[in-house]
């Protein structure tokens, strides 16, 4: 198990949450949470007996901060493929977490030229 850990601070960093949990369904289950690094104190400190299970965190999603210009720029990307500016401010709300009525008054300030 302590290898097991060190293998996980060494791919997926120290600082990801973890939940170790022991002798699941039986009379002396417990469980213990902390992250990577704090595990690794701990079972060091302590002997690991029994069977575990390890849940770990996936990684946090990031989304990406884009200027209004930048918003603007998808937007008329996906109006100029001919999708409804209705579509196109469902489709960024959901890349972004913006909220689609916003995206939509953006997509209305939109002017299209015709391309020549």
């Amino acid at each position: 198990m302590r290898d097991t850990l060190q293998d996980l601070a060494l791919v997926w960093g120290s600082d990801r949450q973890i939940v170790l949990g022991r002798e699941l369904t039986k009379l002396y289950e417990e469980f213990w949470r902390g992250t990577i690094a704090e595990a690794i104190a701990h079972y060091n400190q302590r002997e690991p007996q029994g069977e575990y299970t390890l849940v770990v965190a996936g990684i946090p999603a990031s989304q990406p901060q884009l200027t209004e210009e930048e918003l603007k720029a998808e937007l008329k990307q996906l109006i100029s493929q001919g999708i409804s500016r209705s579509q196109a401010s469902r489709q960024l709300a959901k890349f972004t977490s913006l909220p689609r009525r916003q995206l939509y008054q953006l997509a209305l300030s939109i002017v299209l030229t015709p391309e020549l």
